[in-house]
C-alpha cells in the first residue's frame, strides 16, 4: 500500500514537471518571430507611433535630401494600427524574403501589402522602405499630406505637370486640412512602395473635391476683381482679359470706328458665374455675361472729323479658371497664350 502511494505521488509530480516543461516550451516558441517578421513589424510600429527617426534607423536608410523629404515628418503621418505580420516567403536558400503586413485604419478597414527583404552578410534590410508619390497639378496650388502643407513647385520642364515626394508607407489623408473654398472627400489612402497599394510611384494623387457655396462666392469676387484690373487699361486690355476689341477697327452691330485713341473702360455690370471643379482648376462659366463700357475718340464709319463715342461690350469667361493658394486665397488664371478678345460686336455704338 505504501509503495502504491509512493508511485502515485511520483507519477503526479512527474506529470506536473512535464506539463511545465511543455508550457514553457510553448510560450517560448510562440514568443519567437522570424527575424524578417521582427524587422518589418518594428518598422511599421515605429511609423504608426509617428517616430520617423526610429523608422529610418530600423530601415537602415538616411533621410533623403531636399524638398522630396518634406513629408517625412510626424505631422504628415496618419493614424492606424499594425495588424497581422506574417512571413509569406523565405526558402532559406535565396537572398530575399517576403513578409505580408496588414494595417488597420478607420472603421476597422484593413489594408494588406507585401514587403520584400534582402539578405546579406550585413543582415536583413527592407528592399523598398520608402514610397514615391506623385502629386499632379490641381485647383489647389499646394500639396497637403496630413497636417503639413507645402507650395506646389512644378518644374516647367516637367511635361506631366507633377511633383514627387518620398513618403513612409502607411495610411494618409491628402488635402483634408482646413477647407472653405473646396471640400475634399474624406478618407484614408494607402501608400505602399511598389505595387503594394493604390498609390505608387506611377500614380498621381488627384483628390476628389467639390466647390462649396462659400467657394463659389470667393471665386466670383476674385473674378470681379480681375475684371476691375483689366478695366484699368488705357487702350486695349491685355490678352486673357474677358473683354476687348479688334486692335485695328472697333466694329459694332451697325457701325465701326477706326483710328481710335484715348480708349477707357468702365464696368457697368459684373457677370453671374458658375464654378465647376475641373482637373487643374476651378472652371468659371458664364451664367449671365457682364457688361463694360468702352469710351474713346476716332473716325466713325471712316469719315471725319474725329468724334467721341461709347459702346457697351460683353465679358466672356472663355478658358478662365480659379486656383486656390496655401492661405485659402483665390486667384484667377488665364492661358499664357490667351488671345485678345473682341466682345464689342453686338453693342450699339453712340457717337457725338
Amino acid at each position: 500500500m505504501r509503495e502504491f502511494r509512493y508511485r502515485r505521488r511520483w507519477m503526479l509530480g512527474g506529470g506536473v514537471v512535464l506539463a511545465g516543461v511543455l508550457l514553457a516550451s510553448l510560450v517560448h516558441g510562440t514568443g519567437r518571430e522570424p527575424g524578417t517578421v521582427r524587422l518589418v513589424r518594428g518598422y511599421f510600429e515605429a511609423i504608426g507611433k509617428h517616430d520617423v527617426a526610429r523608422a529610418l534607423r530600423t530601415a537602415k536608410i538616411d533621410r533623403p535630401d531636399g524638398e522630396e523629404a518634406r513629408f517625412l515628418a510626424a505631422g504628415a503621418l496618419g493614424d492606424w494600427k499594425v495588424g497581422a505580420v506574417t512571413e509569406t516567403s523565405d526558402s532559406g536558400y535565396t537572398d530575399d524574403a517576403e513578409v505580408t503586413v496588414v494595417l488597420v485604419g478607420e472603421h476597422h478597414r484593413r489594408y494588406r501589402t507585401t514587403v520584400r527583404l534582402l539578405k546579406s552578410r550585413a543582415g536583413l534590410r527592407i528592399a523598398e522602405p520608402l514610397a514615391t508619390v506623385r502629386f499632379a497639378v490641381t485647383a489647389m496650388r499646394y500639396v497637403e499630406v496630413g497636417g503639413i502643407r507645402a507650395p506646389l513647385r512644378v518644374d516647367p520642364a516637367n511635361k506631366d505637370r507633377s511633383v514627387e515626394y518620398r513618403l513612409l508607407p502607411g495610411l494618409y489623408r491628402f488635402y483634408q486640412g482646413r477647407q472653405g473654398v473646396v471640400r475634399v472627400a474624406a478618407g484614408q489612402t494607402p501608400v505602399f512602395p511598389g505595387d503594394g497599394g493604390t498609390v505608387s510611384g506611377q500614380v498621381p494623387v488627384s483628390p476628389e473635391f467639390t466647390v462649396t457655396p462659400a467657394g463659389e462666392r470667393a471665386v466670383s469676387q476674385a473674378y470681379n476683381a480681375f475684371i476691375d484690373r483689366c478695366a484699368k487699361a488705357r487702350g486695349l486690355p491685355a490678352p486673357g482679359c474677358p473683354f476687348g476689341s479688334d486692335p485695328v477697327a472697333i466694329k459694332t452691330r451697325d457701325r465701326d470706328v477706326s483710328g481710335f485713341r484715348r480708349l477707357t473702360w468702365r464696368v457697368l455690370k459684373y457677370p453671374a458665374v458658375a464654378v465647376l471643379a475641373e482637373g487643374s482648376g476651378l472652371e468659371i462659366v458664364d451664367r449671365e455675361r457682364g457688361t463694360v463700357e468702352l469710351k474713346g475718340t476716332g473716325l466713325v464709319d471712316g469719315a471725319g472729323p474725329r468724334r467721341a463715342f461709347t459702346v457697351p461690350c460683353e465679358t466672356i469667361t472663355d478658358a478662365t479658371y480659379g486656383t486656390l493658394g496655401m492661405d485659402g486665397t483665390v486667384s484667377i488664371a488665364v492661358p499664357r497664350n490667351g488671345l485678345r478678345k473682341d466682345t464689342c460686336r453686338d453693342g450699339v455704338l453712340a457717337a457725338r
